[in-house]
């Protein structure tokens, strides 16, 4: 039994490196290779001429500043709004809740390119079409959905007496909020902060459909950049700009991690 379940655990992480790490790892590898291929391979010799020719290329900035714009306004709207619509979901009572919370759900179940269409026509008749305030409009309310259910859930964590106490001395319910809830929300905050940023900053078919201007391109659509017109992919600079398109998502992650626990933990989901 113990060499089975050793077996299996050997197979299990064997199954992950392939299907996981392989992939990340041939991206890496292929970044310094002076001429990348299909094949996993250690580059000889190791060359950052990719990564030069990469930053020679002068959008790469244009690029990086379009993404920041879009997955910073993202994050911050996403997170002011779902604190102050969590709170009262989470604290006040009224008929029809429970079906309000599942809608919301739906609504984000849907496939976005399934309403690709109507969310186009609306974005012409509003005038947003070539903007980023519209795109991250859009993007903050296919963030909303889920982050309204994760907020919910730590703000009902947090017991009421807290709140009641702070009530008694004299605190109205916005200052209770700011002073005892919104500093113990601080885990979810990051949670949902996270998710924002990373839900827009990997986006392409948003940017695809509403960003019509060159120099107003994010980077993954920068990627389209890798290509010729027949399809021909340019290894060396897809690999490079893949990586560093992956560099803010990983630094970000590795600073709220800590966070993404608590927050992805505190609380059960109340109706």
């Amino acid at each position: 039994m113990v060499t089975l379940s050793k077996f299996g655990r050997t197979l299990f992480y064997t199954v992950v490196f392939v299907f996981f790490f392989a992939p990340l790892t041939w991206l890496f590898l292929s970044s310094l290779n002076a001429e990348p291929t299909f094949g996993w391979e250690l580059p000889r010799p190791i060359t950052g001429e990719n990564y030069v020719d990469l930053f020679q290329e002068g959008d790469i900035f244009t690029w990086m500043k379009n993404s920041f714009i879009l997955a910073i306004g993202t994050m911050i709207a996403t997170v002011i709004l779902t604190v102050l619509a969590a709170y009262p979901l989470a604290r006040v009572r009224f008929p029809g809740k429970v079906i309000f919370m599942y809608t919301l759900l739906l609504a984000r179940v849907m496939p976005i390119a399934a309403i690709i269409i109507p969310i186009f026509s609306i974005a012409v008749m509003l005038n947003m079409i070539n903007k980023f305030s519209g795109a991250i409009l859009l993007f903050t309310s296919m963030q909303l959905p889920v982050s309204l259910w994760i907020m919910k859930a730590f703000v009902d964590s947090i017991p009421i007496e807290l709140e009641e106490s702070a009530w008694l001395d004299g605190c109205g319910r916005f200052g209770a909020l700011w002073h005892i809830v919104f500093p113990l929300m601080g885990p979810g905050i990051a949670v949902v902060g996270l998710f924002a940023f990373l839900g827009a900053w990997g986006d392409f078919l948003i940017p695809l459909v509403l960003l019509r201007s060159p120099d107003k391109f994010p980077i993954a659509m920068g990627l389209f950049r890798a290509f010729d017109s027949r399809g021909n992919a340019n290894f060396g600079m897809l690999t490079a700009l893949a990586v560093f398109y992956s560099l803010p998502s990983i630094i970000l992650y590795l600073l709220a991690r800590q966070y993404l626990v608590k927050g992805l933990m505190g609380g059960g989901v109340k109706g």
